[in-house]
């Protein structure tokens, strides 16, 4: 399996890459520089990426490359490495709290076709249970945000208007007790309403 690393120290990168290498993986790319990961992903075409980047790097690296794996280390906090995980953009995600050996069994796990989150905090209360009940539409109209559609396309999937699914919409919001659609995936795993890996690979209908 064809590897590329980049990691913001370029020590890090190296140790990262001298273990692979060891593991028995092609290391076609070591790199320090965001920009050449996503460049290189055009020229090396690889199979796997481990990536410590600033935000946005594992989203730029799958829109050029999205049969590329990816796995990001990150901050257990950084909220915009679990989005990535949650969206199905990155493959895995795993803490810099974890240990070298985690990061290639997470490695090992994903190349053969597994998702992993290792080191993923604990929700705050917040997001640990739902104040009031979903509805039955409420919840319909959750998984469909969930999956990415759009409220046209919610509204034609349920025969509804569009003012009803925004209502419904600003409800599973409120309940949820988040701002955004982008934050619903992950407060409503965290809640237990959806399973966000099955809702990835197309699971609910």
């Amino acid at each position: 399996m064809r590897l590329a690393v980049c990691a913001q120290q370029w020590l890090f990168a190296s140790v990262l890459a001298a273990a692979f290498d060891g593991q028995g993986y092609d290391v076609v790319l070591t790199t320090d520089d965001p920009g050449e990961l996503v460049d290189g992903a055009d020229l090396l075409d690889p199979d796997l990426c481990v990536v410590d980047a600033p935000p946005g790097t594992a989203r730029s690296l799958h829109d050029r490359a999205p049969r590329t794996a990816i796995v990001l280390v990150a901050d257990a906090q950084d909220e915009s490495a679990w989005d990535a995980y949650d969206a199905g953009i990155a493959n895995a995600v795993v803490s810099k709290t974890c240990g070298l050996g985690t990061v290639s069994a997470a490695v090992d796990k994903v190349a053969l076709g597994n998702r992993v989150a290792e080191g993923r905090p604990a929700a705050d209360r917040r997001t640990q249970q739902v104040v009031d009940p979903l509805t039955t539409r409420e919840l319909e109209v959750l998984r469909l945000v969930v999956r990415g559609l759009s409220t046209e396309q919610i509204a034609a999937e349920l025969c509804v208007s569009r003012h009803t699914v925004r209502t419904h919409v600003q409800q599973v919001l409120r309940k949820l007790g988040v701002h955004g659609r982008g934050k619903i995936a992950r407060a409503a795993a965290t809640a237990g309403l959806v399973d966000v890996h099955e809702l990835s690979e197309g699971g609910i209908r």
